[in-house]
């Protein structure tokens, strides 16, 4: 099997509908347009959320994860909206919903699956860290969305290769041209699958180039996502790890202005992203 003949096959598959595409959950989009509404009160959520009794118990473990919680533990999702603020908890919201769709039946499908949350988790946290570090306050609520849609073309070419394997067992498709296949073409059919959910142009663009090099009219969303996206990979939140990357001496942080102890700080914000994915 060559890799001109995957490929093809799995252009196949997504032209022709016959694979599975993945659907950005329809409450994610309610929830954050309530989000945007100032004639929504906090009731009117809390109870949005609460209708649905999974979300809302997930949006709960999350609350009282580690990474989000405070002194003592969150009951309601009322008492997160108070404690934790709204924007936080449509973003749990966000994170709980989207991850329903990184799951697989194949359990060697599924490790990489897990591998792929934890770096989206990682990358959407981290930029809006950034933002908020850098003083970008404004720009925070995009670079999360930027940083968590950023790799979903990775999600989109494992679920269409496990469709087609499911279908035709005798593909018999070595891993190591799986994930060649994955890292040449994720970020178009990010790009692609980001347009087919009639989302933001920015997030495609970042989704489609975000390994592309740099120009002059890479934006400032792009280059928080980039960043966070190299820091998960110098620590191993990733598929494809690389401990030996140097993000100081990247353009990106570069053109960013980001010391090594800002960069320093990032990497604890990044490793405390796990205490989600579980």
């Amino acid at each position: 099997m060559s890799e001109k003949s995957l490929t093809d096959l799995i252009n196949e598959a997504i032209e022709s509908g016959s694979t599975a595409l993945p659907v950005l959950p329809q409450a994610v989009g309610e929830l954050r347009n309530a989000l945007k509404d100032e004639n929504r009160s906090i009731d009117a959520i809390a109870k949005q959320i609460g209708m649905d009794a999974s979300l809302a118990s997930q949006v709960l473990r999350v609350a009282n994860s580690s990474y989000y919680a405070g002194l003592s533990k969150i009951n309601t999702v009322k008492e997160a909206i108070v404690r934790l603020g709204l924007a936080r908890v449509v973003q749990i919201a966000t994170l709980v919903m989207q991850k329903g769709l990184f799951s697989s039946k194949n359990p060697e499908t599924e490790q990489f699956m897990v591998k792929l949350w934890q770096h989206s988790v990682a990358v959407a946290l981290g930029s809006e860290w950034l933002a908020k570090r850098l003083a970008f306050d404004a720009l925070a609520e995009e670079t999360f969305m930027a940083g968590l849609f950023h790799d979903i073309g990775e999600l989109l070419l494992f679920r269409c290769i496990e469709d087609m394997c499911e279908k035709n067992p005798a593909l018999n498709l070595p891993q190591d041209l799986i994930h060649e296949v994955i890292i040449r073409q994720h970020e178009e059919k990010g790009a692609w699958l980001l347009k087919s959910w009639n989302l933001p142009e920015i997030y495609c663009d970042i989704a489609g180039k975000h390994h592309h090099l740099m120009t002059e009219e890479t934006g400032t969303i792009e280059l928080m996502v980039r960043v966070a996206d190299m820091v998960s990979y110098k620590l191993g939140i990733t598929l494809r790890p690389d401990p030996k990357l140097v993000v100081s001496h990247s353009e990106e942080a570069t053109r960013l202005g980001l010391s090594e102890v800002t960069l320093a700080e990032l990497e604890i914000a990044l490793e405390d992203t796990l205490a989600l994915s579980n």
